[in-house]
C-alpha cells in the first residue's frame, strides 16, 4: 500500500490559456494559494479496479483516469478534507494525490505523475492550473501555462497569517464555466488585465485586491459572495467556486453561520508513511 498527499489550491484569479492542442502546455496564468488541508490517497495492487471517495464507492471518477492513465488495477481509496465545487482544488488534490500514489508502485517519478495529473485535468476540463500549483506548493504565481517543462510556476512570500476558507451555499461546476465561450472569453480579458497588475506589484496585498475586482468584473460571484466580501475587507472569492477565503481575520459574526476551515499554508504534494 502506499500514501500521497495533495494540498488544496485556492485560484484568486486566472487567464485561460487553453490555445494549445498539448494538454501539457494547456492550463492557466494565475495566483494560487496552496493550503494545509487537501486529499490523501492510499493505493493497493489488486485483480479489478474500485474507487472510495470518503468512504464511498464512485464511478467515473477522475482517480478512474488516472489509474487507466497507468493501467492500474487495485483500490484506491481518497480522503477529501474540504468540499467539491467550492474552488478548493479538491479535484486536482484527488488526482495529484492518486498519481503520486500510483506512480510509487509504477517506478515512475515525481514529475511524471504530475504531468499525467496534469492532462487528465485538462481532459476532464475540472481545472487548467491547480495541479501545476500543488506540486510546486505555498504561495504561487503561474506565469506560463502548463506543467513543467512548458509551464512556469514561480513562489511568492506569504506572511505569517491565518487562512480561513468559509463555505457559502451551492457550489459551481468548474466544467460548466469553462464550457461557456461568452464567460470564457471574459475570463481571459480580464484575467490578462489582472495578471498584468499583480506583476507590476507581485504581494498579497495587491493579490486580494486584484482578486475582489476580478470576481465582480467575471461575475464569478454569487450575490451571497458580494456580501461577503462587502462586509470582509480581507477576503477573496475561491475561483472557480463559492466559497471565499479569507486572509488574516474578519468578525466573527460576518463568519458566524458558515461552515469555515481553519487552515495554513500548504506545502507541495508528497508521498506519506506507509501506515
Amino acid at each position: 500500500m502506499t500514501r500521497a498527499f495533495s494540498p488544496g489550491s485556492i485560484t484568486l484569479f486566472f487567464e485561460i490559456k487553453d490555445e494549445h492542442k498539448d494538454p501539457l502546455k494547456m492550463g492557466s496564468r494565475g495566483i494560487g494559494v496552496c493550503v494545509s488541508r487537501g486529499a490523501i490517497t492510499h493505493v493497493q495492487q489488486g485483480e479489478e479496479l474500485r474507487i472510495y471517495v470518503n468512504g464511498e464507492n464512485v464511478k467515473n471518477s477522475i482517480q478512474e483516469d488516472i489509474a487507466r492513465a497507468y493501467n492500474f488495477k487495485g483500490t484506491i481509496h481518497t480522503e477529501l478534507q474540504l468540499p467539491i465545487s467550492q474552488g478548493f482544488g479538491m479535484s486536482a488534490a484527488a488526482a495529484l494525490s492518486t498519481s503520486l500514489a500510483i506512480a510509487k508502485l509504477k517506478n515512475k517519478t515525481y514529475l511524471q505523475a504530475a504531468q499525467i495529473a496534469h492532462r487528465v485535468e485538462v481532459e476532464r476540463k475540472s481545472g487548467l492550473g491547480d495541479v501545476a500549483s500543488q506540486y510546486e506548493g505555498g504561495f504561487t504565481l503561474r506565469l506560463k501555462e502548463g506543467i513543467h517543462p512548458y509551464g512556469i510556476v514561480d513562489r511568492l512570500f506569504f506572511p505569517p497569517i491565518p487562512i480561513t476558507l468559509v463555505k457559502l451555499k451551492e457550489g459551481i461546476e468548474t466544467r460548466e464555466v469553462l464550457k461557456d465561450e461568452n464567460r470564457r472569453e471574459k475570463i481571459k480579458k480580464e484575467g490578462h488585465l489582472a495578471m498584468e497588475k499583480f506583476l507590476s506589484m507581485p504581494t498579497l496585498d495587491n493579490a486580494i485586491k486584484i482578486a475582489r475586482a476580478f470576481a465582480f468584473k467575471t461575475s464569478l460571484i454569487s450575490e451571497e459572495g458580494k456580501d461577503f466580501l462587502n462586509a470582509c475587507e480581507n477576503a477573496a472569492i475561491a475561483m472557480i467556486g463559492n466559497s471565499a477565503i479569507v486572509f488574516g481575520y474578519c468578525k466573527e459574526e460576518i463568519v458566524e453561520g458558515y461552515r469555515a476551515y481553519e487552515v495554513s499554508l500548504g506545502a507541495r504534494a508528497k508521498l506519506l508513511p506507509q501506515l
